[in-house]
């Protein structure tokens, strides 16, 4: 077995044959795995173990429907206008050099997928599962809606163990406390108009939605089981030093983002007594790799980026003061 990654540069596109194919594809192995991305152009890509002679004729399948039916052309020069910001950001500094469509690429990854041991791999690709699992009846639905997902994952949330790690330096550990670090980290991006403007929409759409949320704040569901059973098994890898905080990336890649990122953050990672507390926390580990795989998810179920920041806004603001909301 090798890991591989097949992507399908592909337009989007309403009700592709492609799309049926992943899912029956995902339906049989069960050792794989999907997401959507901008590199190098638009494209889905499947990946997961297998062996030579089976990747090669899952490959010609999708070279072939793909030929059968091809996707409409973009304009490039757009297409990079658009998302250099964000290669920008992701620190991604070669995703648009070549722009590919309409067209099927194979790699064999021999470098554990980024992944600093063949273990975090394993993790990564179970909690792919787990949201394949309950996600994939809606993925590439136009219709999908952010707040019953944020129902979804707010049982998981409220279950995980809520710690006060610094009272001086409102340092928690729990499972809402990512959702404010991203949120705020959206609101330190913004001008100051663009962040009132944010908060305000966020402030007024949440005043009904977290009376939705209240009632699914003690209803565990499938879903909520999958993801204790990550964070169990996060929390012993954490214990025999498998990963951190900081995995799968190395120092000089969490300096490049914590240079950028806001006051909040720095003082955090920067602050030895502070970062010590961070780097082993099992609970603020197992939300770090959840939300970054469900994100990927998020893509699938055409949410938007900032319908994305909303359900970060509206679940931390179900634990967290107001001040503490908007810092």
């Amino acid at each position: 077995m090798n890991f591989y990654e097949m992507k399908i540069y592909m337009n989007d596109m309403d009700n592709h044959p492609i799309y049926s194919s992943i899912r029956s594809l995902l339906e049989e192995e069960s050792v794989l795995s999907h997401k959507k991305s901008f590199e190098n152009g638009y494209h889905l890509t499947v990946f997961g173990w297998l062996t030579q002679d089976r990747m090669n004729q899952i490959s010609t399948e999708f070279t072939s429907l793909l030929l059968a039916y091809p996707t409409e052309k973009y304009d490039e020069t757009a297409f990079r206008n658009s998302y250099r910001k964000v290669a920008e950001i992701a620190l991604k500094e070669n995703a648009l050099t070549e722009i590919h469509q309409n067209k099927v690429l194979v790699s064999k990854r021999q470098d554990l997928y980024g992944f600093q041991n063949k273990e975090q791999l394993e993790i990564y690709l179970r909690i792919n599962q787990v949201f394949d699992r309950w996600f994939m009846p809606s993925y590439w639905k136009r219709d999908n809606n952010i707040l019953s997902i944020t129902k979804e994952m707010t049982p998981f949330c409220t279950n995980l163990p809520d710690v006060v790690l610094s009272k001086e330096h409102a340092l928690y550990s729990n499972g809402f406390v990512s959702h404010l670090s991203h949120y705020l980290g959206l609101l330190h991006s913004l001008s100051e108009k663009n962040k009132q403007m944010i908060v305000e929409r966020f402030e007024q759409a949440a005043e009904k939605d977290r009376e939705t949320l209240k009632e699914s704040l003690e209803k565990d569901n499938g879903l909520t089981k999958d993801l204790n059973e990550i964070y169990h098994e996060i929390k012993d890898a954490v214990q025999r030093g498998v990963l951190n905080f900081h995995s799968p990336h190395d120092d000089a890649h969490i300096e490049k983002k914590v240079a950028t990122s806001s006051k909040r953050h720095q003082h955090a990672l920067a602050t030895p007594e502070l970062n010590k507390l961070i780097l082993k926390d099992p609970v603020l580990i197992a939300n770090r790799w959840i939300l970054n795989v469900l994100y990927e998810k998020l893509v699938l179920l055409n949410i938007k980026p900032l319908e994305k920041f909303y359900m970060n806004y509206l679940l931390c603001s179900m634990r967290f003061q107001k001040e503490e909301v908007y810092a």
